[in-house]
């Protein structure tokens, strides 16, 4: 019994040590990328946006939203990003970016859903 009292408790993270480790800044860098690439492309829609140029304004609104505190649910994002979803549907060259920012959102969600 007395062993249960002696043994450390495991560290916790701060704030930000918990983003590094979740790579939330790289997250943020890549969904500024993915915006500028949403910015040059024209046309197209997909399930959730009637053009390049609506999921462009939808996705500045959400990356404002997280960049300044408001907003810590991802699952808007994780849906825009998942495979065969809006970023696929628009056909738009950097499928890598989409990937990551979907790996690095699913990370995050499945450490977050509690």
């Amino acid at each position: 019994m007395i062993n249960r009292f002696l043994k450390k408790k495991p560290k916790q993270l701060s704030k930000v040590e918990y983003w590094k480790k979740r790579e939330f800044f790289e997250l943020v860098e890549d969904l500024h990328k993915a915006e500028k690439i949403l910015a040059e492309f024209k046309g197209e829609y997909s399930n959730r946006f009637d053009s390049a140029q609506d999921f462009r304004s939808h996705l500045v609104d959400f990356i404002d939203d997280i960049e300044f505190g408001n907003q810590t649910d991802l699952s808007e994002l994780w849906i825009w990003f998942a495979p065969t979803c809006d970023w696929d549907d628009f056909g738009i060259t950097g499928v890598e970016i989409g990937n990551r920012i979907f790996e690095r959102v699913d990370s995050w969600k499945k450490h977050n859903s509690n």
